[in-house]
């Protein structure tokens, strides 16, 4: 029997309404404080999420720098203290822990991409109006070179995202946070019919590094490579001698006593993976190693005189 359209819509509609009504359990508004004259004074509003039943709550970077005191509020309106316990600039992402013994309701990661054309709710407190869902769809993956942050593997979205909506989630129909909104970077920092958001991958490497170590370590691999500007120049001759990748991550230097050198790589050679990571410009180059790992036993393929060559390297914390 077919389903007749309106209640195939009223479905979808009351799935949204569910997700809407879980995140509201996990989304908490984040005000950043700074003392000043004796007095603690709000310096930013921002979103979080809860994403741990001990408290755990994620929100961005630039969300709480400069503040040296944070407080969290819930739909219901209880404002609880929370304490810093670690950020990552890189990323634009921080971890609070809520000091309070309530039960906790924290959102699940999926850490695996939502497709193009997938619903998604932005959820957050967008010009300190309070809890506000926005509904749109997956527009794209890999979004790069926003000037947001170091790294930058962005899901992109055209659910409304505003200044305030910064740290809360981009959640699927299932309740689920696919990864963390930025409201930076924009020419208006605000709504331009497109947003971004960090993957839930790169938030739980985050948060679990900040568990463990209380800060993020960073892989290193000891290489200077030319910039998007310079190197479409550099690449003409390889070009000419039959190089035919996508990859333009060029090596410019290699530093001595680091993975590269000890590997054997060499001033230009063109990188085309780090591991499983492939490589297309200088940004998937820096995301590489933000997604490696210190010590990680990884295969360095690269392009060198005609010939595709596979090098072993155990990187290195930068």
């Amino acid at each position: 029997m077919e389903l007749d359209p309106r209640q195939a819509a009223a479905q979808v509609s009351r799935a949204l309404q569910i997700a809407s009504a879980d995140a509201a359990r996990s989304v908490v508004q984040v005000e950043s404080f700074r003392r000043s004259r004796g007095r603690l004074r709000k310096i930013l509003d921002g979103s979080g999420v809860v994403i741990d039943a001990s408290g755990l709550v994620v929100t961005n970077h630039h969300v709480i720098t400069g503040a040296t005191a944070f407080r969290v509020v819930f739909t219901s309106g209880e404002r609880c203290d929370a304490e810093l316990l670690g950020s990552d600039e890189s990323t634009d992402l921080a971890v609070l822990r809520v000091n309070d013994d309530r039960d906790f309701q924290p959102m699940a990661l999926r850490t695996d991409l939502p497709p193009v054309g997938e619903l998604v709710l932005a959820v957050g407190n967008p010009l300190s109006l309070g809890h506000t869902v926005t509904l749109g769809v997956v527009n794209g993956h890999g979004r790069n070179n926003l000037d947001i942050a170091e790294y930058e593997n962005y899901i992109q979205t055209d659910a409304a995202i505003n200044p305030g909506n910064s740290g809360g989630p981009l959640v699927d129909v299932q309740g689920r946070a696919v990864g963390i909104t930025v409201a930076v970077g924009l020419a208006s920092n605000g709504d331009e019919g497109l947003a971004f958001a960090i993957p839930a991958s790169i938030v739980r490497k985050v948060v679990d590094e900040i568990e463990a170590h209380g800060r993020v370590r960073r892989a290193y691999l000891g290489v200077g490579t030319y910039s998007r500007w310079e190197v479409q120049r550099s690449l003409r001759a390889d070009r000419e001698a039959g190089y035919t990748g996508e990859s333009s991550v060029k090596v410019r230097s290699v530093y001595p006593d680091t993975p590269a050198s000890d590997a054997g790589v060499r001033e230009g050679d063109i990188l085309l993976a780090v591991g499983d990571r492939k490589l297309t410009d200088s940004q998937s180059f820096t995301n590489s190693l933000i997604e490696g790992t210190p010590e990680e036993n990884t295969t360095l393929r690269l392009w060198r005189a005609g010939r595709v060559l596979n090098l072993s390297a155990v990187l290195t914390e930068r």
